[in-house]
């Protein structure tokens, strides 16, 4: 007779803390100007995203920030100049849950705009 032990460790699963807010988001904003809003949140946390603009139709607007664990989301609005440089402009904040999110928005490039956002996915 032989006996064969073959112990074996069952891989834990572990859930990232950000897998809720993962994904595309959609949304717009208003206030001061207005337009569309699309941001991809990662496993990590970190968003990247683009801004299409109704008032500034012409300037290359992108996001780039993170949310915490806690759904407290803060993203920085990129302008890319006609040189090929980015230049921080202003911010979008405000917290997600698993499918809404909303917040406040400011453009200081454009004399310090603001208004507000919403988003879902």
């Amino acid at each position: 007779m032989t006996v064969s032990c073959h112990d074996e460790e069952d891989p834990i699963a572990t859930t990232s803390p950000y897998a809720k807010y993962k994904g595309s988001w959609l949304g717009t904003y208003s206030g001061s100007d207005s337009g569309t809003i699309d941001f991809i949140v990662n496993g990590d946390g970190k968003i990247i995203g683009d801004v299409e603009s109704n008032g500034f139709k012409t300037q290359e607007l992108t996001l780039k920030g993170k949310v915490n664990i806690h759904g407290e989301l803060s993203m920085i609005l990129v302008k890319t100049n006609d040189d090929g440089t980015e230049e921080d402009i202003g911010s979008f904040v405000g917290s997600v849950s698993k499918s809404n999110g909303s917040g406040t928005w400011v453009n200081d490039g454009a004399g310090g705009i603001k208004g507000t956002w919403i988003a879902s996915k």
